[in-house]
């Protein structure tokens, strides 16, 4: 809702994008052989729906505040995945 402003989404929900990092395990760009495991250094981003507890519309004091409470916690959805290695991957749920 918040990129497309149209009526018929609800204003809770919105697309979360995110990027993380596996195998930085050295400050080089070679990682350290370790027991003989050679760990690749892999780039990772991330496109998911996610949960705005805070936009959902309540008259009660103690579901804003539960709302605001929970609202840190990230809401487990399908998830694609892209790396460089291995391209576009779907995760039927990801946290």
């Amino acid at each position: 809702y918040s990129f497309l402003q149209n009526e018929h989404l609800p204003k809770w929900l919105n697309l979360a994008f995110g990027y993380g990092a596996e195998g930085l395990l050295s400050a080089n760009q070679e990682n350290p052989i370790i027991s003989n495991l050679v760990v690749p250094r892999q780039r990772q981003f991330y496109l998911s729906l996610d949960v705005d507890f805070s936009r959902i519309e309540t008259k009660s004091n103690f579901l804003k505040t539960f709302f605001d409470i929970i609202n840190v916690i990230k809401v487990p959805f399908p998830t694609v995945e892209f790396t460089d290695r291995n391209g576009l991957k779907l995760h039927p749920v990801y946290f």
